[in-house]
């Protein structure tokens, strides 16, 4: 294998292209300190391409694995709260006084990737093939799994949300994964829509694993905080984390899923708690489900369903099974007075009660036969029938399409009313306004980057304001989430051409400073960049570059004759 041929953002081969077709990743673009520099080699085998994400924990890296021939992803132990990367080392230099904490929580880390590589087997795990001791620092290299994160999916999808039906077949088997770590004593405690992969089989899988104290507050680390999905005691030393954490967590994504929409975040619900599921989707989602989500999205962790065990069972019952023990959700009173009334001597027959229950066993147990048969044929079929030869993730949009919800026309259809202008409005407050809900069908949230609408407000909507529309009609609003903050990217010692390239590709503006080169510097090569590489600004930025200009050619002087007066 050719290194020099290998794209560094995904692996594939360049042939010669100086920019990847697949990726976009330039072939010169470097990697940004203290991150292992491109084309580092471990262990003698793995080939380090470009870094993909960041936390105080660590690092992970696209690289590649020579062994195997295939490409994977390394996480590096880099916790820069306690580290400095060596000038012209790969190795890691621990700042004084931060030793014993760097090498306790470096053992964390190891621990934890020796446990996720012993459970290969698990459906919901991307597998770990290799665990390295280099650099002073720690490595743990996993399968590279070719996916869609379940936020970029349910974006993508029809509607935004998906039903019960296609929800369970995704989550289900994630549960299983979760109560299996928590019996090995991992705890994710990142559980959100990001961290959650669909490869092209179809199945749902659990990435972003970092050893517990990245994601806590009162730690040593800078905490790492998902909002709308971390539990409260993430935030607040106040509470006591646990599995529950990650119950609340996982309940927050179901939720995102069969909704379109997060919840609120948990430091919010703690002055103001108004977690509600809107009225058409309450209609669609089996009440059963309604009282496992709101069980398990409890804010006191005291309060909430406490293991993974029992929201499974609460997710996989149906309604004749938990209608007695709702908690916080309201049976129709319909239901209740049409069950007909059994006089007492058939209660009181045993011989009669005895067939009952054998019968009603046998029907259960061969329609969960049939049904479990059913999701499974549902889904090879449906998996089968996409072309082999699809790219990207058109076959996991194929595989979901048809979700529309089908509602029965209100009879309220012919009344009309005036659309207000929802300009400025805050998106969440509005989607849980009983008033609003009962006018529109409230289509999921489109987002949008903005400079001047303040994030989770609304930027416009699909109606013009001052139309008259009948009740029921559907809206959708386009959201903002806020400016869009870049990193600056590396030119210095860049060409100018490639360097306004790279920052013009990246989102910035560009203003170009001549410089007065006398000699001993290259011609249009970039001396300096204001604001600096890798600082955070919004797209649009205008960013400076200082570039030398031609070689001033000076008047250069003879030796004087001393005989000579002038």
């Amino acid at each position: 294998m050719n290194i020099d041929n290998l794209c560094m953002g995904c692996m594939s081969e360049l042939n010669g292209e100086s920019k990847c077709p697949k990726c976009g990743h330039y072939a010169e673009t470097p990697q940004i300190a203290p991150y292992l520099p491109l084309k580092t080699v471990l262990g003698n085998r793995y080939i380090i391409g470009k870094m993909l994400n960041s936390n105080s924990e660590g690092a992970s890296y696209m690289a590649f694995d020579t062994e195997r021939n295939a490409p994977v992803i390394v996480r590096e132990y880099l916790p820069e709260e306690f580290i400095e990367r060596c000038f012209n080392s790969n190795d890691v230099r621990i700042k004084a006084g931060c030793e014993e904490s760097y090498y306790v929580y470096m053992r964390k880390f190891l621990d934890m990737w020796r446990k996720l590589a012993r459970m290969r087997g698990l459906s919901a795990l991307i597998p770990v093939i290799d665990i390295l001791e280099e650099n002073n620092t720690a490595y743990a290299v996993r399968e590279y799994f070719e996916s869609i994160s379940l936020r970029d999916f349910l974006l993508k999808s029809q509607t935004g949300y998906l039903n019960w039906e296609k929800a369970k077949i995704l989550f289900m088997p994630v549960l299983s994964t979760l109560s299996t770590l928590h019996s090995m004593g991992i705890a994710h405690y990142g559980i959100n829509p990001d961290n959650l992969l669909i490869g092209r089989d179809g199945k749902l899988r659990l990435s972003g694993f970092c050893i517990a104290e990245t994601r806590l507050e009162g730690t040593e680390f800078t905490p790492e905080v998902f909002e709308g999905y971390s539990a409260i005691e993430q935030y607040s030393c106040s509470y006591v984390e646990g599995n529950w954490t990650d119950v609340y967590s996982f309940c927050a994504v179901v939720y995102r899923a069969l909704v379109g929409s997060a919840p609120q975040d948990a430091v919010s619900r703690t002055a103001n708690d108004k977690l509600l599921i809107p009225a058409r989707y309450a209609e669609i989602i089996p009440i059963y489900v309604i009282n496992a989500l709101m069980n398990g999205l409890q804010i006191d962790p005291k309060d909430r369903t406490q293991d993974i065990e029992t929201l499974r069972d609460e997710l996989s019952a149906t309604p004749s099974n938990v209608v007695a023990s709702f908690s916080g959700v309201n049976v129709p009173q319909e239901e209740t007075k049409t069950k007909p009334s059994v006089p007492a001597t058939e209660e009181k027959e045993p011989e009669s009660n005895g067939k009952t229950v054998l019968i009603t066993f046998l029907i259960t147990l061969g329609v969960g036969i049939v049904i479990f048969a059913g999701w499974l044929f549902y889904d090879k079929v449906v998996l089968e029938a996409v072309p082999k030869d699809v790219t990207g993730f058109e076959a996991i949009v194929a595989y979901f399409k048809g979700d529309e919800i089908t509602e029965e026309e209100s009879t309220t259809a012919a009344e009309t009313f005036v659309v207000e202008d929802f300009t400025g409005f805050s998106y969440d407050q509005l989607t849980m306004n009983p008033v609003q809900n009962e006018r529109f069908k409230i289509q999921p949230a489109q987002f949008e980057y903005s400079s001047t609408v303040p994030e989770g407000r609304i930027i416009r909507q699909s109606i013009e304001a001052g139309t008259e529309v009948t009740v029921g009609t559907k809206i959708t609003f386009i959201v903002s989430r806020g400016p869009e903050i870049i990193n600056v990217p590396r030119v210095v010692g860049y060409s100018k051409e490639m360097a306004v390239e790279e920052l013009e590709n990246a989102g910035f503006k560009v203003k170009i400073v001549e410089l007065d080169n006398f000699g001993g510097n290259e011609e249009g090569v970039v001396e300096s960049i204001d604001p600096g590489e890798g600082e955070r600004r919004e797209k649009g930025t205008t960013v400076t570059i200082e570039v030398w200009g031609a070689v001033i050619e000076t008047e250069t002087t003879t030796e004087r004759n001393p005989y000579i007066f002038f």
